[in-house]
């Protein structure tokens, strides 16, 4: 699998919202869900929503305007999310909270460069494996999505410190016995 065109141009513009966000807070914004999904995967797994996590509502709403996006409606949290002009099939939005309700290792994030010299910042893959599984926990029955994401995610990983994704996934609320922990 690889990612659109379209979704790694996106890509490239949320980048230098990133590093605009890090130069004028020096704090990380973070891109979690399903898009850091689709990257940790290759676009095995698609989502037109980028979901991101960034604790200054304001610097994060300047670094996405400065960086060529638009404001669906308010700031922050209370945002209706973010669209690129020449991109409007995606929506870049802001979650609340800390990331992962502080329970993350910031130090296992990783941050990727884009072409144009832009930064992605990705939770460690147990973080993303633990959400997935939290996610699936309340998602409908009928729904495997998360799961399939989770299992995916665990037979990529080069590496997994396998301690710690069992804590991180009974953190989330999810099930460790789903991806055989």
């Amino acid at each position: 699998m690889s990612l659109p065109d379209d979704y790694i141009a996106v890509l490239e513009h949320l980048g230098r919202a990133f590093a605009q966000y890090r130069r004028t807070t020096s704090s990380d914004a973070v891109l979690v869900g399903g898009a850091a999904t689709a990257l940790r995967t290759s676009g095995a797994f698609m989502s037109a929503d980028f979901d991101v996590v960034a604790a200054d509502d304001e610097a994060f709403s300047r670094a996405m305007i400065h960086a060529g996006f638009i404001a669906e409606g308010g700031t922050g949290h209370l945002a209706g999310g973010f669209r690129h002009p020449q991109h409007r099939n995606y929506v870049v939005e802001q979650v609340s909270g800390p990331l992962f309700d502080g329970l993350t290792d910031p130090r296992r994030m990783i941050r990727l460069v884009t072409a144009h010299g832009g930064e992605i910042v990705l939770p460690a893959i147990e973080d993303l494996i633990a959400d997935r599984l939290g996610q699936h926990a309340v998602a409908s029955v009928s729904d495997p999505s998360r799961l399939l994401q989770a299992r995916a995610l665990l037979k990529m990983a080069e590496t997994i410190d396998r301690e710690y994704l069992h804590r991180r996934i009974v953190q989330e609320g999810g099930d460790p016995a789903l991806i055989g922990l």
